[in-house]
């Protein structure tokens, strides 16, 4: 069995129900931040959920910890999401959901995944800067939370992929710097 070929780690991922109040508490309480908040639904995100096409909606935001690192808060805005059912599951408290690992080769890391038990829970395509016509983010959420506690996302930005435009920049002042 391959090793997962690990070249870091992205980003961690808590889930909340208010993700406002969260980011104000890094901000405020910790000094986590500036924050970039994203809005994702079917017109610039498309998703597959226990291999089964699914449409959710959600807000998500990332700030940078370090030169490779990030922290990432997303908030479910239905109940169609693995991130709902995430809170559903452990009674609505914030928590950690997944932590993003970096990889050299995606394909390579989805097949020691495989290799080690780990099934699919999400697979999804996201748009960038450039619309739905310019290169897509993709990731899978493989299933090691009986292993680990939580999923592992493997994601890949293709060459020219750039972020869309946020929904808001939290503190507001900060988008001018």
């Amino acid at each position: 069995m391959g090793k997962l070929p690990i070249t870091g780690i992205n980003h961690v991922c808590v889930v909340t129900r208010d993700l406002d109040r969260l980011v104000r508490v890094y901000w405020d309480k910790y000094g986590v931040g500036p924050w970039t908040i994203y809005r994702y639904d079917e017109s610039n995100m498309s998703a597959t959920i226990d291999g089964e096409p699914r449409k959710f909606e959600m807000r998500a935001a990332l700030a940078q910890l370090g030169p490779g690192s990030r922290i990432e808060l997303i908030q479910p805005l239905d109940e169609e999401s693995p991130y709902a059912e995430s809170l559903r599951a452990r009674n609505q408290a914030d928590h950690i959901h997944h932590v993003r690992l970096d990889f050299a080769d995606y394909d390579e890391a989805l097949a020691a995944s495989a290799d080690a038990g780990a099934g699919v829970k999400m697979s999804a395509e996201f748009s960038g800067g450039g619309g739905a016509g310019g290169p897509a983010f993709r990731c899978t959420y493989v299933d090691t939370e009986p292993d680990l506690g939580l999923l592992l996302e493997l994601g890949e930005a293709p060459p020219g992929f750039t972020m869309p435009r946020p929904e808001a920049v939290f503190p507001a002042d900060a988008a001018s710097t």
